[in-house]
């Protein structure tokens, strides 16, 4: 059951993503055609602006989420109903802490900019702030949606909201080019989005509406508080390391940067962000795997999905290695491009950052939020003294060293230490001596695949732009699994392949 529900919602959430990126790169497109390149410098300070303000809230999803897979599993309606009316409280007094905050915010919105010559940017932000409030106050129902396994319609949802909105946007910068309707319009969509995917999930769960909840128990509301107390520091230090590079630049290099970094940005957060549908897909299956399986079983499905990432983590690093460069010419224009330098080092910083996924997704999964409460603290600080500083005197490719150092001296050790040792019995040893085949290996892969892409293209045009990624999707896959073709997770995920989707390969 838990491999047909992933599996379900692994198929609308890569449907999802797909769409959700064509739309966002053609959208992009449009934009830069029929704005100025300082108005992607503005979207991205003020999507880093609004994650710091979502520190408001403190970490209370993935608290009671985590506390939803055993009502779930065991069908209890009754805890499952006091939680949620416990979620709906939170957030809305979440999303009102949020607009508030963010109005306090807006007389030194300047002091974030060092140059800025466009008006009316103040109400822009407001509108921006009204966007990520209001959707607090119907979103939370979504969460019950992906601790039942059913993210699959959470995700019909979202693409339908997103095509909705890349077509009206398009439409109105081609024939009004105006910041303010491409705005308003992301506004209205979002709003309406989450309201109708909040009245699907009280069809499916019409118990939610029912006045009659009891109170939680004591021990729930120790455990939520507990974890709530633990996900204040993995808040902070999410928010200090994937929400503050624009903010950095934007004070210490200025806006046409922050331009340039979002376009790269927009890609790589692709691939996470596939990563993320991926992982909030799986997820609850995990947690329902944690809640009922034995020990030995945890270890096997976790070095599964370790596998797994790493296979994925190869394939788009490969792919990223040979041919960011390329997208963005075709896509923007040579006028748009970084350095290969910096371009290097933004691949490293998404290798490190994609191969912690299945780590993290079993954390979650296991809620050890308070076993590492203090690893963020320290990622957040290292991450910003270390941005700040090489951002000053290096430019824009600083703050990706920030991240990149932050993470090997934290996460990269810490997450699986904390995992291990309190959640899934595999030695730490083992952990690290797989990461680094699966690092090893891809390094080598991306640096032929670059050579033979360099040595049979000379130009940059789509036709070899295409033939590239069927090069890159070609040699790192035929390399993986011939690398790796006896390994037992190899055996297992050929298995599942074909006894659930009838495919056989090697």
């Amino acid at each position: 059951m838990r491999i047909k529900q992933a599996s379900k919602n692994i198929k609308y959430a890569t449907i999802a993503y797909f769409l959700k990126i064509i739309l966002q790169l053609v959208v992009r497109l449009v934009f830069v055609k029929s704005l100025p390149v300082e108005y992607l410098g503005i979207n991205g300070l003020f999507t880093n602006l609004l994650a710091m303000l979502s520190l408001a809230e403190l970490g209370v999803a993935p608290a009671i989420v985590y506390s939803l897979y055993q009502p779930l599993a065991t069908q209890d309606s009754a805890t499952v109903k006091s939680l949620m009316q416990l979620f709906k409280k939170a957030y809305i007094s979440i999303g009102c802490i949020i607009i508030t905050a963010g109005i306090c915010m807006i007389p030194w919105l300047d002091w974030f900019i060092k140059e800025n010559d466009i008006t009316d940017i103040k109400w822009f932000y407001f509108i921006f702030l009204l966007n990520t409030g209001l959707s607090y106050f119907y979103s939370y129902k979504r969460n019950l949606l992906i601790a039942d396994q059913k993210q699959y319609v959470n995700s019909i949802y979202q693409s339908v909201g997103q095509i909705v909105l890349s077509v009206l946007q398009i439409l109105a910068l081609l024939v009004f080019p105006s910041y303010w309707l491409y705005i308003i319009l992301m506004l209205l969509v979002t709003v309406s989005e989450n309201f109708a995917a909040a009245r699907k999930t009280e069809k499916i769960y019409p118990y939610l509406l029912d006045k009659n909840v009891q109170k939680l128990s004591i021990d729930v509301k120790n455990t939520i508080a507990k974890n709530i107390k633990a996900m204040i520091a993995h808040k902070l230090g999410s928010v200090a390391v994937f929400s503050t590079s624009n903010l950095i630049l934007a004070k210490f290099v200025g806006l046409v940067e922050v331009g340039f970094y979002s376009n790269y940005y927009m890609v790589i957060s692709a691939a996470n962000s596939f990563a993320g549908q991926f992982f909030s897909s799986i997820t609850a299956s995990i947690g329902n795997l944690i809640a009922l399986e034995s020990n030995q079983k945890k270890a096997d499905i976790f070095k599964i999905t370790e596998f797994m990432v790493a296979w994925q983590a190869l394939v788009i690093g490969c792919g990223f290695f040979t041919l960011l460069n390329p997208l963005i010419e075709i896509w923007l224009g040579k006028q748009f491009l970084f350095d290969e330098a910096i371009v290097t080092w933004l691949i490293v910083n998404f290798y490190l950052t994609y191969m912690r996924k299945a780590v993290l997704a079993f954390r979650d999964a296991s809620g050890l939020y308070w076993n590492d409460r203090y690893k963020p603290i320290a990622e957040a600080i290292i991450n910003l003294a270390a941005s700040v500083y090489f951002t000053i005197n290096y430019g824009v490719v600083g703050v990706i060293w920030g991240g990149i150092i932050s993470t090997l001296l934290t996460c990269f050790w810490v997450e699986p230490y904390v995992l291990f040792r309190n959640g899934i019995d595999i030695k730490l040893k083992d952990y690290f001596k797989d990461y680094l085949q699966y690092a090893v290996l891809t390094v080598l892969t991306a640096v032929v695949s670059k050579w033979l892409y360099t040595s049979l293209f000379n130009d940059v045009s789509i036709i070899n732009f295409i033939l590239g990624v069927i090069l890159c999707l070609a040699i790192s896959n035929v390399v993986w699994i011939a690398v790796f073709r006896k390994r037992e997770e190899m055996a297992y995920l050929r298995n599942v392949a074909r006894d659930k989707f009838g495919m056989n390969f090697f």
